[in-house]
């Protein structure tokens, strides 16, 4: 018997108690007989009322729960047969669908895929880490349960084109500079400039036309144009071909014109979109122009270039570098003791530059320190400390890092010179205590960079960051203020070393900084000894460079091997030798660096952008002269990733359409 059944019972001692309480009562009062069996009565009639309501209460729950069940069968053939849901139940283990249901089996049937296929296509998207997938020209979104053998999915084809569609809407901000403008119109007269800035116009127009954007020239040398994403997705489709038909144009009409672009976008506040275009436009103008920069406003974003195909072209005039000297003369008035820092294995560019930064902080009575780690010391700068310890009164401003932080007092100020990127300082814990902090630098400017500089002075048309502080020199010296033979020597020493002895990168800029050292009595013989190679660094150039081929006609490859280390100065001199040879006009050269690393030097003749490859590679540099360091890597990897890099980029290389 049920336990429902014996709910509907009457309980027999509660029975047999009210009788015997009845009974008690008669026999001690007989006149209350008459009292009792009202009693009784009374207790029998809600006995059965009780009773008979628990029945009808069993009746009224049995009859919910058929009527939930009814209803709930109706709910789960609507969502298995008519609702757009697609269900697929499988057999866990031998992974064989057991049913579909309607909407699931007319996916299948429109995607022409067999069952054993259709299910698969679930597993492998799942594999992949997705969750949705693509079927019958519609996306959906699935769940798979591997342990109940059952697959979920619904179409969300209409929610990823509105996504899509929000995407495609959001809202970009460009600014175009046209580079080299004033030296353009210099020696035009107003006609010539008339037909010059319609030709600017008219061919600028015509391409922003092309893509339906707004659009409006702000002064002689900028445009403001605003976009939507999709119209800047065709942009970088055709790599902003802009650049291109701009150049061979200003070319055929004999005028040196090239632009740069900054482009911002994924904010929902205009002012934040337009503050970060024209950051980037800063940076495409401090990469060397004719170029254009992207890059999304989200964190950890990276721009993306497009260009960068022609030499860095003379930007800098007298006026900026006068200006860039009153402001450091402004900056170190109001620090105190000046620290300069190079980047690691300094080359005597590095070296050369911080003792021109010494001598502008002298001439502005502020006490300068040089922070240098001799355990890490490429041999020229071994010869050159050498000559250093021979002047005390320079030898004084060495110190090591671990002195520097010891030294370093708040309101102090760190100079960075030939370099810009934290991560390539040669102490970063030197490099962490400062919060004021001036770059000096002639390389084009990367991603990583200092958060706030006091000021950056980044001339990618310079040879060298010692041809960028002698001209702040210039400026500030005088009777009084003279920078001594022996400085003098140190910065043409270092110009001489970025410029492969006057070979590559010189502009006529470069000449009158060497002529003005040379007045100062530069010791060009003392150059000579200080960049001199003895005969085992002769014999590594000669050997690394039995080691190359050619990728191309005037391209060659020479690597060396993971047994043997080599310092940057023999890679880059090797590179320097193999492009001094005929119908060479690009070397990369790639060896085992004493640090551990792998490391590549790139030099061109003018032909080739070596810096966009060694970018590719996560290197940087400039169109000429570029390197890039690697970790975890063989020898012969990297030669195969620089081998890939090449092929990816050919047609950038060479300015082919």
């Amino acid at each position: 018997m049920d336990k429902e059944k014996m709910n509907l019972r009457p309980r027999p001692l509660f029975i047999l108690l009210l009788i015997i309480i009845e009974v008690f009562v008669v026999l001690v009062n007989p006149f209350r007989l008459i009292s009792a069996l009202i009693i009784l009565g009374i207790n029998i009639f809600c006995i059965q009322y009780g009773l008979k309501m628990k029945r009808w209460l069993t009746l009224q729950n049995r009859e919910k729960i058929q009527k939930a069940s009814t209803v709930a069968e109706s709910n789960l053939s609507y969502v298995s047969e008519i609702m757009p849901v697609g269900i697929i139940s499988y057999q866990p283990t031998t992974q064989k669908i057991e049913w579909l249901n309607p909407f699931a089996l007319g996916i299948k049937d429109k995607s022409a895929l067999s069952e054993e296929d259709f299910l698969d296509a679930f597993f492998i998207a799942k594999e992949k880490k997705k969750n949705q997938l693509y079927l019958a020209d519609k996306t959906f979104q699935f769940e798979l349960d591997t342990v109940k053998g059952v697959v979920y999915f619904s179409d969300v084809t209409q929610n990823q084109l509105l996504k899509l569609h929000q995407v495609n809407s959001q809202p970009v901000i460009g600014i175009l500079s046209i580079d080299n403008y004033t030296e353009a119109v210099d020696k035009l007269d107003d006609k010539e400039v008339s037909y010059l800035n319609s030709f600017i116009t008219t061919l600028i127009s015509d391409w922003m036309n092309e893509y339906h954007v707004f659009f409006k020239r702000i002064n002689s040398e900028r445009f403001f144009f605003f976009a939507q994403m999709i119209d800047l997705k065709k942009m970088m489709d055709k790599k902003f071909d802009l650049l291109d038909r701009l150049r061979a144009e200003a070319e055929k009409q004999n005028h040196p014109l090239t632009i740069s672009m900054g482009i911002a976008y994924g904010s929902h506040s205009l002012d934040e979109i337009g503050s970060e275009a024209q950051n980037n436009l800063d940076i495409a103008l401090v990469r060397g122009g004719d170029q254009v920069v992207v890059k999304e406003m989200r964190e950890g974003a990276k721009p993306a270039y497009y260009g960068g195909k022609s030499a860095t072209t003379i930007k800098r005039t007298r006026v900026r570098s006068r200006a860039m000297s009153t402001a450091l003369r402004k900056i170190f008035d109001e620090t105190g003791d000046v620290f300069i820092m190079g980047h690691r294995f300094p080359d005597m560019d590095a070296i050369g530059s911080a003792i021109g930064v010494s001598c502008l902080a002298r001439f502005n009575q502020k006490k300068a320190f040089i922070v240098i780690d001799e355990n890490e010391i490429i041999p020229d700068v071994e010869r050159c400390l050498e000559e250093i310890h021979k002047h005390p009164d320079i030898e004084s401003q060495l110190i090591t890092p671990e002195r520097a932080i010891e030294l370093k007092k708040e309101n102090d100020l760190l100079v960075m010179v030939d370099y810009h990127k934290p991560s390539l300082s040669i102490s970063q814990g030197v490099y962490e205590q400062f919060d004021k902090i001036v770059i000096i630098d002639h390389h084009r400017r990367g991603e990583e960079f200092p958060s706030k500089p006091l000021l950056t002075y980044i001339e990618s048309s310079a040879s060298s960051a010692s041809e960028l502080v002698t001209e702040l020199i210039q400026y500030q010296s005088s009777r009084t203020n003279r920078i001594s033979r022996f400085e003098a020597t140190l910065l043409l020493s270092g110009m001489t070393v970025d410029t492969n002895n006057f070979n590559v990168r010189t502009t006529a800029r470069t000449f009158d900084v060497a002529s003005y050292l040379k007045t100062c009595s530069a010791d060009a013989s003392l150059v000579q000894y200080l960049l001199s190679s003895d005969l085992a660094t002769y014999l590594d150039i000669s050997h690394l460079i039995s080691q190359s081929e050619y990728v191309t006609d005037d391209i060659v490859v020479a690597a060396g091997t993971d047994e043997k280390a080599y310092n940057s100065v023999i890679a880059a001199k090797t590179a320097d030798t193999l492009l001094s040879m005929v119908n060479i006009n690009g070397a990369f050269v790639i060896t085992k660096r004493t640090d551990g690393l792998v490391g590549i030097s790139a030099r061109s003749s003018g032909t080739i952008n070596v810096q966009l490859i060694m970018e590719s590679l996560g290197g940087g540099g400039h169109f000429t002269n570029a390197a890039t360091q690697m970790e975890d890597i063989s020898v012969e990897e990297a030669k195969q990733q620089l081998l890939v890099a090449i092929k990816e980029n050919m047609k950038e290389l060479y300015d082919k359409e």
